[in-house]
């Protein structure tokens, strides 16, 4: 949005009091249910409720204005307006206040007599073994409660006091409950600490647990944590008692919500604990119960990619090729402002998502493939030899789907100003300097990463409008 935009502090008030229920549902946002807030179906590190929201992932949250600045990469003046209705007769609903609730102390629902209908749902409708499960229950990690007959995770302290339990209702017809108990500490979620250098880390306790009966040799030694969620508290607990460890590995659920969580958790790793190594693990199915349940013949629910990294594998091959017969003579400047300009008149003419893509599979390739080929050239005189292929493939590892937030309008800000980053280099007598060559070949990899998000989010655009049916113009989204 050019220029200035004054809003009245009325105005700031009633934008950053909309229900971010209201307005995401609007946005066509699928929200999910989580006790008494709602979990973006697309990302589910977010809850909202009322005009409040909170990134369990990130540890941050606020109002309804910095979360549209935040989820939708937008300036200040640009989220008021949106939440504004755009001032054109779309009306938001306000969120209520609440009143300060004081927090319920936490305690252990009470234990009942026996186990029947706790082991028989774990370890014939989970398919675990029931040895695992009986260390845990000796431990007092494991029990069925006497109200409902919901299986409780306990989860302890280093000095051994409980701090956290969950519970999982054992009936198997329907969507089963599930929920933590009030009061209950996240840092001290369901967990096992053993004197390994390895620390695994899972969604849920039957993830857990499923991973141990898949994996049970030795299995005592290594350390295991289910976060109950997506949170990393629990995580980062771990690793704080567990000084010992050099691994961490995420075996979160193989789908995007669980593959997004893995990077978020491995950036709260490598910041606390830079020293540590992070691997992600992931089940062949849609996580490690399924696993377990395929192997004793059941019919698993299959694993789901992430769209937005194999679209950036599949953009990145075919950039590869585009690259390699590219001719090193005209990796120029000229080059690269002659298919920038090609794609900006194409967005300029405001073209469908179809005009749009096309615009990308051309000028965009070959835009993307003469800063490789710049890469290629600058890392050869520095005495690095590196292939077009090479250099892609690390391209490719540096795509986040979890930081890939924005709108188009955001995106091409952002391939813009990548853009002018990369001609500044060439300014005056250009790159003469080793240090000149390093700031190009630094500059050329922004340039060529927000080609490939830009590609991502109009690919992901197209195919969702064509499950929906719709081929709507996505050119002027903000």
């Amino acid at each position: 949005m050019a220029g200035f935009v004054y809003f009245t502090d009325e105005q700031k008030q009633r934008a950053n009091e909309v229900d971010l229920e209201d307005f995401l549902s609007r946005q066509g946002e699928k929200l999910l249910r989580s006790g008494r807030e709602k979990r973006l179906a697309s990302d589910h590190s977010i809850t909202v409720r009322g005009n409040r929201w909170y990134d369990h992932a990130a540890g941050t949250g606020g109002c309804a204005i910095d979360f549209v600045q935040m989820h939708y990469n937008s300036t200040f003046p640009e989220a008021v307006t949106l939440l504004l209705g755009g001032e054109q007769g779309q009306a938001y609903r306000a969120s209520e206040p609440e009143g300060e609730k004081a927090p319920k102390p936490f305690a252990l629902p009470e234990a009942n007599g026996d186990m029947r209908r706790a082991y028989a749902y774990l370890t014939k409708s989970r398919c675990l073994d029931r040895e695992v499960v009986s260390v845990f229950a000796r431990k007092k990690m494991i029990y069925e409660d006497a109200k409902y007959h919901n299986v409780v995770f306990v989860g302890y302290d280093a000095e051994g006091t409980a701090r956290h339990a969950h519970k999982r209702g054992s009936h198997t017809k329907g969507d089963a409950f599930k929920g933590n108990v009030d009061g209950s500490d996240p840092r001290y979620s369901f967990r096992h600490l053993g004197k390994g250098n390895t620390i695994y880390v899972f969604e849920a306790p039957i993830d857990m647990l499923s991973f141990i009966t898949l994996h049970q040799k030795g299995w005592q030694e290594n350390s295991y944590v289910a976060l109950n969620g997506i949170s990393a508290h629990a995580m980062l607990q771990a690793l704080k008692d567990s000084p010992q460890a050099g691994t961490v590995v995420l075996c979160l659920d193989h789908d995007p919500a669980g593959i997004e969580n893995s990077y978020r958790l491995a950036d709260a790793v490598k910041e606390q604990r830079p020293d540590v190594c992070v691997r992600m693990l992931q089940p062949v199915n849609k996580d490690w119960n399924e696993d377990l349940k395929a192997q004793n013949g059941m019919e698993p629910i299959p694993a789901k990619e992430h769209p937005g990294i194999a679209e950036c594998r599949a953009w990145c091959g075919t950039i590869k090729e585009v690259a390699e017969s590219i001719d090193p003579r005209h990796a120029t400047a000229e080059s690269l402002k002659r298919y920038h300009y090609g794609i900006y008149q194409t967005l300029q003419k405001g073209t469908g998502p179809e005009q749009l893509e096309d615009a990308f599979d051309g000028d965009g390739l070959l835009l993307a493939g003469i800063a490789v080929r710049i890469m290629e050239k600058c890392g050869r005189e520095l005495g690095r030899e590196a292939a077009p292929g090479q250099i892609i493939d690390n391209l490719c590892s540096r795509y986040r789907p979890h930081k890939d937030r924005g709108n188009l309008k955001s995106r091409l800000t952002d391939m813009q100003d990548a853009f002018e980053s990369v001609m500044a280099c060439f300014a005056g007598t250009g790159p003469g300097t080793d240090e000149e060559k390093e700031t190009l070949v630094k500059k050329c990899v922004g340039l060529t990463m927000e080609c490939i998000r830009a590609h991502i989010f109009v690919a992901g655009k197209l195919q969702a409008q064509k499950q929906e049916g719709g081929m709507a113009q996505i050119c002027s989204q903000s």
